[in-house]
Parts: structure tokens; C-alpha cells; sequence
């Protein structure tokens, strides 16, 4: 029998690939990672640049020579650069072990010389799932680092560097790890919203009574939307973390936003209880809805039966072999039984419909 909910989607974050007990810091790739492709953004008020780059030596270069420096990097399966990329910021091997055991939950995490922070992209294409995305945030420079997918959820980011849209270009380093975690929480809108229009499509079929194969769709439904309440909950800890004072690398200016990205988290979080609720409804009603039916099959067959008992009583008096009955030799014996019969049926359909059992 398959199982109305796929199981694994609540596996995924403890999946691990390194043994227990292994030391502190110890990293291995993950096996459905192939490529590392390593894009360079430099950029101030009035300049800006755009690269790729092969080698991870290459970086130097454009670090220190703008106001910011993005560095991302597509793909955890070149472990080779993203260990020279590691030594290159000196990323602690707490951290480096984060980014490549992709299922940590939504976080950020101050050391003294950068900001490591978690965020969980959503996609909905083949199916529902979340990508890890890392980010180091340094004075100048932005490091971000995410699991191969066809999905881009920051090319809106770049966008904005490109057309210089907005204040992006004049901020710093922190803005732009904003900016980052802010369209990743933005992409999770059309992803509710489609468990919304689901929920519609299943809402009339199920009102008129069709309910044979809508649970299981509901029960997919409620838990893809525990799936993604999942992961989206603790990025709103996270950003509240940003905004507290342990966090100096966050300027106010920067603070005003986050206050922003956390609004929309709760929005999210109330759509999706919202849609959990309504799936809790739908499957109440559905199983009201059975219940009623087989009251109505019970009432149908009670009618049929209290209709028989009697008439099987009288057929089964007359139906006895005994020599002296009275009314056996009668002319017109058959056909008073015959009438009794039908004047106990009408007297009984009578009782029950003035009872309201027909009215229904």
C-alpha cells in the first residue's frame, strides 16, 4: 500500500554522511553533488563588475579593491576550491562542515571576523524540496555557497546590482546578504500560494459529495505545508538573532529591513497554518460526510426491515401446519391476509413519514 505522505521530505535533515562520533569539523561531499562554478560580483555606488572564475586563487584579485565583493559559488562537488575558498576567509571547520552537509536548519552564527548564516531555498519543481544556501558575511565581502540546482533564487539580487535598482549599490556587505535571505523568503510566496489554489480545485468536488480520491491529496497537501513550515520557521530566529545586539556587523540601516523579511515570514507562517487548518476541515467534513452516508444506508435498510417483520409474522402464522386454523377454509381467507399485509405496510410508511424520515 503507498503511503498517502512521502516520507522523504522529513528525513532530509538528518541526513548524514559523516559516522557518529566522528571529529568536530569533519566534512565530506555529498554524493549527488558533480560541479562548483564560482561567480564574482564586484561592485560600488558607481562601479561594477562580472565574472567567472576557475580558480579559487582568483578571488584575490577583486577582494579589497570595491566597496563589496560577492562570491558565489553554484555547487558543492569541487571540494578541491571550496577548500582554498575556505582557507582563503578562514572559515572555521565548524563552518566549512555546515556547507557540506547541506541539511542544516535556517540559522546565523556570529565569529570574529564574519557572519555564517543558513537559509533554506524552496522549489516546487519536480516536486517540493529546500536547497541549503551559506552565507559568510564579511566587512567587504559576501561569500555565498549553495547546493547544485536549476532553480536561481537570487538572480533577482544580480539584477538589481546590474541595473543598480534601488539603494543596493550603496550599501555595504550586510545589505546585500539582506537582500539575499529576502528574495529566498519571497520565492516561498508563490509556493504557499499554490498549496492555496490546490485547496480550491479540491473545495467544490468535495462539497458535492466526490470524496473517494481527494484524501490522499489532502493529506499530501498538509504535509508538503508541514514540509515547508519546517523549514521556514527558523529563519524568522535567525533574523531576529540579526537584529539583536550580539550581531554588531548589522548596521540600523540594514535592521529597518530585516524587521521587513521578518514581517513576511509571518505572513507566511499564518497562510500556512491557515491552509493546515483548512485541510483539517476538509478531511472533518469528509469523514462527516461518510458518516452520514452510512446513516442514511442504515435508516434505508431499518425501513425495509421494520416493513418485512410484521408481514413475515403474519406469512409465518399462516404458513403453519396445523389441521384447525381459523379462516383456512374461508373463501375469502387469501385475500383479507393479503389485505392485512398492505394496511400494516401503509400504516408503517405512515408512522415513518410523519416521523420526518422521508423528508431527507
Amino acid at each position: 500500500m503507498k503511503l498517502p505522505i512521502d516520507l522523504h521530505f522529513l528525513r532530509r535533515p538528518f541526513e548524514r554522511r559523516t559516522p557518529p562520533g566522528s571529529a568536530p569539523g569533519t566534512a565530506t561531499k555529498p554524493d549527488e553533488e558533480r560541479h562548483s562554478h564560482i561567480h564574482v560580483i564586484g561592485f560600488g555606488p558607481t562601479e561594477f563588475t562580472e565574472a567567472e572564475i576557475r580558480k579559487a586563487d582568483d578571488v584575490r584579485k577583486y577582494l579589497n579593491k570595491y566597496n563589496v565583493t560577492w562570491i558565489h559559488v553554484h555547487g558543492l562537488g569541487d571540494t578541491a576550491r571550496l577548500k582554498q575558498l575556505a582557507a582563503i576567509f578562514d572559515l572555521h571547520p565548524l563552518v566549512y562542515e555546515d556547507i557540506l552537509h547541506p541539511h542544516q536548519r535556517a540559522k546565523a552564527e556570529e565569529y570574529d571576523d564574519y557572519t555564517f548564516l543558513v537559509v533554506r531555498m524552496v522549489e516546487l519543481d519536480p516536486r517540493l524540496d529546500t536547497r541549503q544556501l551559506s552565507i559568510v558575511v564579511g566587512e567587504n565581502f559576501v561569500l555565498s555557497i549553495e547546493e547544485e540546482s536549476k532553480h536561481d533564487r537570487l538572480e533577482p539580487v544580480r539584477t538589481r546590482l546590474r541595473k543598480a535598482v534601488g539603494r543596493i549599490r550603496q550599501m555595504g556587505a550586510d545589505y546585500l546578504s539582506y537582500a539575499m535571505m529576502d528574495s529566498v523568503i519571497d520565492h516561498y510566496f508563490p509556493v504557499v500560494e499554490s498549496f492555496g489554489d490546490r485547496l480550491d480545485v479540491i473545495d467544490d468536488p468535495l462539497s458535492a459529495g466526490y470524496t473517494s480520491n481527494l484524501i490522499p491529496e489532502i493529506q499530501r497537501i498538509s504535509s508538503d505545508l508541514l514540509t515547508v513550515r519546517r523549514n521556514l520557521l527558523p529563519h524568522r530566529e535567525a533574523i531576529r538573532n540579526l537584529m539583536g545586539s550580539s550581531f554588531t556587523r548589522y548596521t540600523d540601516d540594514t535592521t529597518v529591513f530585516l524587521r521587513d523579511a521578518d514581517d513576511h515570514i509571518s505572513q507566511l507562517l499564518d497562510a500556512i497554518d491557515t491552509y493546515r487548518q483548512i485541510c483539517s476541515d476538509m478531511r472533518d467534513f469528509h469523514f462527516a460526510l461518510t458518516s452520514q452516508r452510512a446513516n442514511d444506508v442504515m435508516k434505508t435498510l431499518t425501513i425495509i426491515a421494520t416493513l418485512f417483520i410484521p408481514l413475515s409474522f403474519i406469512a409465518g402464522v399462516y404458513g403453519m401446519n396445523f389441521q384447525e386454523m381459523p379462516g383456512l377454509k374461508w373463501q375469502y381467507g387469501y385475500e383479507l391476509c393479503i389485505a392485512i399485509m398492505v394496511f400494516v405496510a401503509a400504516a408503517l410508511m405512515a408512522y415513518f413519514y410523519f416521523r420526518g424520515w422521508f423528508r431527507e
